[in-house]
């Protein structure tokens, strides 16, 4: 059986219709490079100036010294600080990474451990003086 003019009429329309779609998805497509290319530049093609500029630094686990304190994760980047960190106890380390590192105050770290705020802050007090007293010994020794 031969197909009918209406048929033919019909996939004439059809092929028509694809050839729009096409042509139109095609002329998207050509805007779409154009306007990417008006503002985006090949990386080999920076100055060395404006690659420095946007690096991105890469940060490992091993960069850091993490404390874990309560529900915190307390990571600190400064290999010394981290090491002298360690040196100190338990209840100093807690009282200084609380305050300095997740900002809480005297008040707030004490109703967490359920003692006073003049502890909170004679632990604190102790271990800064540790602290300074460990750090002043790690660059003096590094010298």
């Amino acid at each position: 059986m031969g197909t009918s003019s209406f048929e033919k009429a019909v996939c004439l329309q059809f092929n028509a219709l694809m050839m729009i779609l096409i042509k139109g998805t095609l002329s998207s497509h050509r805007r779409q490079i154009a306007r990417r290319s008006r503002h985006e530049i090949l990386f080999c093609e920076l100055s060395e100036m404006k690659r420095v500029e946007h690096g991105i630094n890469d940060e490992y686990f091993f960069d850091f010294t993490s404390f874990q304190v309560l529900n915190f994760t307390i990571r600190v980047s400064n290999e010394e600080l981290g090491i002298a960190l360690q040196e100190l106890t338990e209840k100093q380390r807690t009282a200084i990474l609380l305050h300095f590192f997740q900002g809480m105050n005297d008040r707030e770290i004490s109703e967490l451990y359920h003692v006073s705020r003049s502890a909170i802050n004679s632990r604190r007090d102790r271990g800064l003086k540790k602290l300074q007293k460990l750090l002043k010994w790690y660059v003096s020794d590094a010298s």
